[in-house]
């Protein structure tokens, strides 16, 4: 029987997202949205063991929140970045001295340690963004933070895995009555923005299969939603399927999130 694999979110949110999916004494990061300091910081406030051996960081996409800390985390960790060519291409823009990167295509996979990552496209407003399944042996972990819609793609990619992060954004009474402007309303509600906890709720009805048991809910808006209103959205979702086996939580901006394990 292989080992359990552990999903430790260090922060999720609009001002920050990162975290170690690992099994054994490996590991992979998802997206260096904080600085180097604030990740090392995260990092042993999770617990995660000081000698896990860190494979690469995989990026979603470019915007702010998942690569701030990119170049001088891969440096400080001598890790590589894997990211899509059109997601490269900006980052390199960016900045010409980010170091090793390995490029990768939605729809295929590739093997990272004892991982097999498989990326897949998302609806995002962003160049070429992908969310992962991470598979070791059996296990499967998909992650999908920043998606506009859940279309056949997403819904196919994440269906039946043992452990699920999924964004659960805004809450669309909280962000109809906020004071965004109204083209960041439209934006975020578009098919390329974000999903709102209802969109969340049903998407999860789709995606459930025997082998799930944990639920991450991922990327709450601070200003448009609050956790208890996403966590009452995607219960209720539960209740309705009979899925009281199911272990859900919710990830923050403020704190690591303590590990979920397969």
């Amino acid at each position: 029987m292989s080992d359990p694999i552990g999903v430790t979110i260090l922060g999720s949110g609009s001002s920050g997202n990162a975290m170690v999916v690992h099994c054994g004494d490996e590991g992979i990061v998802i997206d260096a949205g904080f600085s180097f300091r604030e990740f090392k910081k995260r990092y042993r406030q999770s617990g995660l063991p000081k000698d896990l051996k860190l494979r690469g960081i995989l990026v979603t996409h470019e915007h702010t929140d998942h690569i701030k800390g990119l170049r001088v985390c891969s440096n400080e960790l001598d890790i590589p970045i894997f990211a899509t060519r059109m997601c490269a291409d900006v980052l390199r823009m960016r900045d010409s001295q980010l170091g090793q990167m390995s490029l990768i295509a939605a729809g295929g996979h590739f093997s990272l340690g004892g991982f097999k990552v498989v990326p897949f496209s998302v609806p995002h407003d962003a160049n070429d963004p992908v969310g992962y399944v991470i598979c070791r042996g059996s296990c499967r972990v998909g992650i999908a933070t920043d998606v506009g819609n859940a279309n056949s793609t997403v819904k196919y990619e994440l269906r039946n895995c043992d452990t699920l992060v999924v964004e659960s954004n805004h809450d669309l009474n909280m962000l109809a009555a906020s004071q965004r402007p109204w083209s960041l309303k439209q934006r975020i509600m578009g098919n390329r923005g974000h999903l709102s906890n209802v969109a969340t709720a049903e998407l999860l009805g789709e995606i459930l299969g025997e082998n799930t048991r944990n639920v991450i809910l991922a990327h709450i808006s601070r200003e448009c939603n609050k956790p208890e209103i996403a966590m009452d959205n995607a219960r209720k979702q539960l209740e309705q399927m009979g899925r009281n086996d199911i272990n859900l939580t919710y990830a923050t901006q403020e704190n690591p999130l303590e590990t979920i394990w397969n």
